[in-house]
């Protein structure tokens, strides 16, 4: 069945509406920052809120990492219910994640989708008023991690079999385990480098402002399932340990 719409943007416009959509608060919050289904895991859920002053239309997908996916292009083995409904103000609705199939994920490591939600205003009497009748959408992306069986959680000591190399001014990172690995590091005094997550058995390269001087400790924070942080710290070519 064909998902309802209430745009029709070329891929360019989407581009754009997304990074003002970086920048805009959203009306239409979500508890959590990731979905984490375990091996045994068929449904997940989340909670919704609308703590804006006017109702949004909701509409919500997974992707496989494709920014510029839609509704109609997207396909993934998660199904979203519902995919499209209304918000009023302050309302609280749940969001539930059905996994369809494992067949086509990997047996060695985690899988890792994304799910949207897309939300859109109303065309209030504001907006009727300008020459442009075009009424923005904000979309909210979040981390969906998919585990194979036998594959719990990672442990500190997990965390800490990721490896940081320099050469010059770029820092090698791999990651040998076989989850995906999200991180912000702290590089010896230089500027703090967030959102950087790092795929199971893969690598890394992340430019530094300036190489790192001898004997400089690189720190890094690891998210958790819960969304909470590890703190380690490294020093280049060596093993990590707790903070």
């Amino acid at each position: 069945m064909r998902s309802c719409k209430w745009w029709s943007v070329s891929s360019s416009a989407l581009a754009t509406l997304l990074l003002w959509a970086s920048t805009t608060n959203a009306a239409v919050n979500i508890d959590r920052t990731r979905l984490i289904f375990a091996a045994s895991d068929k449904v997940q859920s989340l909670n919704l809120s609308n703590d804006g002053d006017s109702p949004m239309l909701i509409q919500a997908w997974t992707d496989n990492g494709n920014v510029n996916s839609s509704p109609d292009t997207s396909q993934t083995p998660i199904v979203v219910v519902p995919p499209v409904f209304r918000m009023l103000p302050g309302e609280l609705r749940s969001l539930r994640l059905m996994l369809s199939s494992r067949s086509t994920l990997a047996m060695d490591h985690e899988s890792q989708f994304w799910l949207n939600v897309y939300q859109i205003p109303p065309n209030t009497k504001a907006t009727q008023n300008t020459a442009r009748k075009m009424v923005l959408p904000l979309r909210l992306r979040l981390k969906v991690f998919i585990r194979p069986d036998g594959l719990a959680a990672p442990k500190e000591s997990d965390e800490q079999q990721l490896r940081f190399t320099v050469k010059g001014q770029t820092l090698h990172i791999e990651n040998p385990t076989p989850w995906f690995m999200s991180l912000t590091v702290h590089p010896g005094k230089q500027k703090d480098i967030g959102g950087l997550m790092v795929a199971p058995k893969a690598w890394l390269e992340v430019p530094l402002s300036t190489p790192l001087t001898t004997g400089e400790i690189i720190r890094f924070d690891v998210i958790t399932d819960s969304g909470n942080a590890r703190s380690y710290r490294v020093m280049p070519g060596g093993k990590a340990e707790g903070i």
